[in-house]
C-alpha cells in the first residue's frame, strides 16, 4: 500500500533515549513503530504490533504497527525520528543540515520478518558494532569512567 511518512518525537521514545536505554527492547518498541490509521491498517489486515516493512526510495525497514492515537488520517504514518525512521529518509539536507521527516513516500507491506535491535540495525545497515548481538543488545553502550579516586 502507497502512504505518506511523517516522522517526529514521541513521549516514549524520547523516554528510553534519556533512560540511556537505546540498545535495549524496550527502546525498539517504542521507536521501531509504525502508527496507522486504523482503516489503512485493517485494509492490509493488520493487528496492532504486527511487523511490517517499509520502504522507500532511500532504503526499507521492518517495524512494528500500532494504531495511531491522532487519527483520522488514511494514508499518513507517523514513525518517531530515530535509528529505524533515518533508514527510510532521503540523506539531502537541501543546504541546512537536516534532512526531510516530512513526506516521505513510502510503500508497506505485511511481514514476518524480525524488527531489529539497535544494534543488528546498525550492524545491517552501517556494518557498525561488528559484534554478536548478544554482546550488544541487552548491556549498556558506553563504560563508565573512572573518577580520581576510584
Amino acid at each position: 500500500m502507497k502512504m505518506m511518512v511523517n516522522t517526529g518525537t514521541s513521549i516514549l521514545q524520547a523516554f528510553y533515549e534519556k533512560k540511556g536505554s537505546t540498545l535495549k527492547d524496550e527502546y525498539r518498541q517504542s521507536a521501531a513503530v509504525a502508527f496507522m490509521d486504523l482503516k489503512d491498517m485493517q485494509k492490509l489486515s493488520l493487528r496492532s504490533r504486527d511487523k511490517i516493512k517499509v520502504k522507500s526510495e532511500w532504503g526499507e525497514v521492518v517495524l512494528y504497527v500500532d494504531v495511531s492515537y491522532d487519527a483520522p488520517h488514511e494514508g499518513m504514518v507517523f514513525i518517531p525520528k530515530g535509528p529505524w525512521a533515518n533508514i527510510i529518509i532521503s540523506p539531502e539536507t537541501y543546504c541546512c543540515n537536516i534532512p526531510t521527516y516530512k513526506g516521505i513516500p513510502v510503500e508497506i507491506v505485511k511481514t514476518d520478518e524480525d524488527v531489529l535491535l539497535l544494534s543488528q540495525l546498525m550492524n545491517k545497515t552501517y556494518n557498525k558494532y561488528n559484534l554478536n548481538n548478544n554482546q550488544l543488545s541487552e548491556k549498556p553502550f558506553y563504560k563508565k569512567r573512572r573518577g580520581i579516586n576510584d
